[in-house]
């Protein structure tokens, strides 16, 4: 289930934890990759012609994987991809790249004009893999015409210490639950063997809410697989964002409630998925980005809904996740077009899960449905630094 909701709070966690365990750091060639005891990854540059391939051996998968393209990217002095983990053969981005189509075609990316204001709508992937740089030059291009970032959350207006401290303490079991306890024995059992694979613990995260251990399991896999919050388009858009004012449509107190307030028994659906699925995360993460980059939206979808389970309970979160927020968001997009006849006009560039765009009950529909034109932007669009009206 791929759906990491709180991506930067838990990887910054994570990260600062897996860098106080005391490990063996092994590194080897890569004719030796087979042989290497433990968690091993390869990574290997993005540039460079004579720059070397990096394999590491760790105690687990995440820290082997992260420690790879930390080793990789000092080595060669530039940005490095995995390509393996274990015996696990990861996508690369060029390979992505090569699947996409040649010809001029729609991206995640719309266009809203009224009275001189502008509304770039972008779709986000929260996670990707450095190679998957540079975006198609239409984000971009949308991006600098822009006065104003309108983010999900803007996470950059909190500290992390404020970040972690809503995040625990909305986290947190009542007091007397723990997290074994709620388990049903099967799915006890799959998680401590599914754990240790990222560092992890159930002694350490006993005292936590099914739904935020899901959250970090997805996260860890994910980053395992060397698809990183820093280079997801919340993350690179943020770092250039400049002197442009960035606006937030919900609030983290939103997201927490919503991840972290469902039923028990909706929680532990969501965790027993979680783990279920983990092996299937890299191909269809794969697929799902691949859709993303040719602008395809049956494709889309249609991978988005495998990956979000059968059972009754994950329907009506996804119900939640997806439709119930989406009405919201189409509202406040929709204010920003209607400001004040007094206000100058402005341009705004407003990211937000591709999910949430597409689709009958997307927030492109719920924009037309209340009267808004909506242009698909193309990959060969050509976009000014003021769109005429």
């Amino acid at each position: 289930m791929i759906r990491p909701w709180l991506a930067a709070t838990l990887a910054a966690a994570l990260a600062a934890a897996l860098t106080c365990l005391p490990v063996a750091l092994q590194a080897a060639a890569p004719a030796d990759y087979a042989t290497l005891p433990g968690a091993r990854a390869m990574a290997r540059p993005l540039s460079g012609n004579a720059a070397p391939t990096v394999v590491q051996a760790m105690p687990n998968d995440l820290t082997a994987a992260l420690q790879a393209l930390q080793r990789c990217q000092a080595a060669a002095g530039v940005a490095c991809e995995l390509e393996r983990l274990n015996h696990e053969r990861i996508t690369t981005g060029a390979e992505i790249r090569a699947a996409l189509p040649d010809d001029p075609h729609p991206l995640f990316l719309w266009r809203l004009r009224r009275d001189g204001t502008v509304v770039y709508l972008a779709g986000s992937i929260h996670v990707l893999k450095p190679s998957l740089y540079p975006l198609p030059a239409p984000f971009e291009a949308a991006f600098r015409a822009a006065d104003h970032l309108v983010l999900e959350v803007n996470l950059a207006a909190l500290s992390e210490q404020e970040i972690q401290r809503q995040t625990l303490s909305r986290a947190r079991l009542p007091t007397g639950t723990t997290l074994h306890g709620l388990l049903p024995p099967d799915l006890q059992a799959a998680l401590q063997a599914a754990l240790p694979a990222y560092g992890l613990t159930l002694e350490a995260l006993d005292g936590l809410r099914p739904a935020l251990v899901m959250n970090q399991l997805v996260v860890a896999r994910l980053m395992s697989l060397g698809y990183l919050p820093d280079s997801g388009l919340e993350s690179h858009f943020l770092a250039r964002a400049g002197t442009r004012e960035v606006l937030e449509l919900e609030s983290l107190e939103a997201q927490l409630t919503l991840l972290l307030d469902q039923p028990m028994d909706t929680q532990l659906a969501l965790l027993a998925d979680a783990v279920a699925t983990a092996p299937e995360v890299e191909p269809l993460l794969t697929g799902l980005v691949t859709a993303w980059l040719s602008g395809d939206d049956a494709r889309f979808l249609e991978l988005f809904r495998a990956q979000s389970g059968d059972a009754p309970e994950l329907a009506a979160f996804q119900r939640a996740l997806l439709d119930d927020r989406n009405v919201d968001m189409a509202a406040r997009i929709a204010a920003l077009l209607r400001a004040p006849a007094e206000a100058p006009p402005a341009t705004y560039f407003v990211l937000v899960g591709a999910a949430h765009l597409v689709g009958e009950a997307g927030v492109v529909a719920l924009l037309e449905e209340r009267g808004f034109q909506v242009e698909r932007i193309r990959s060969d669009a050509k976009i000014n630094r003021r769109t005429p009206t």
